[in-house]
């Protein structure tokens, strides 16, 4: 199998894979609102620490953005290939 589509593969797992936690993240564990910023649950009382999104939540941002692309652009070189 060549690099090109084992590296279009993953991507297309990982795109798959963030976006159903990014759903759950919205709409059952309501970590993230639905323009993907972080929403933590109000700290308890006497607190005063700020909550900041985590690096899986960080991590979970790029790959949501960032698997689209690459899987696209994999697809794309091998259909011009194809052609060719």
């Amino acid at each position: 199998m060549r690099r090109d589509a084992w590296v279009g593969g993953v991507a297309l797992v990982v795109w798959v894979v963030s976006w159903r936690i990014v759903w759950l993240e919205i709409f059952r564990w309501h970590h993230m609102t639905k323009t993907l910023r972080f929403r933590a649950p109000d700290p308890p009382a006497g607190i005063v620490v700020v909550p900041r999104p985590g690096w899986p939540v960080r991590c979970l941002r790029v790959a949501a953005v960032v698997s689209p692309v690459v899987c696209l652009a994999g697809f794309a070189r091998r259909c011009r290939q194809a052609g060719e």
